[in-house]
């Protein structure tokens, strides 16, 4: 097997696996975001800095899951573009 077609191969098993990354990082956003959303409505009204702390804590961490599921994307779309015009 050629260089070519070994670097071929890898690039679309990391197409692959970065797909099923961001799939299964998808599904744990949305779990993340439904347990976040009722601990958020759970310590609505209340005055402690605790609180409105960890209500930022857990949307920056949504966030941050989410860039995540959007970057395996973008790196699996590109491993697979590069993979098929060489």
């Amino acid at each position: 097997m050629s260089d070519v077609q070994r670097l071929k191969e890898q690039l679309h098993h990391i197409a692959s696996d970065a797909n099923q990354a961001g799939g299964g990082l998808a599904g744990f956003k949305l779990r993340f975001t439904q347990s976040s959303q009722q601990v958020q409505a759970l310590i609505a009204g209340t005055t402690t800095g605790a609180d409105r702390s960890i209500a930022e804590i857990l949307d920056a961490a949504g966030r941050a899951v989410e860039q995540a599921a959007e970057s395996l994307a973008i790196a699996s779309a590109a491993c697979a573009r590069y993979a098929d015009q060489i």
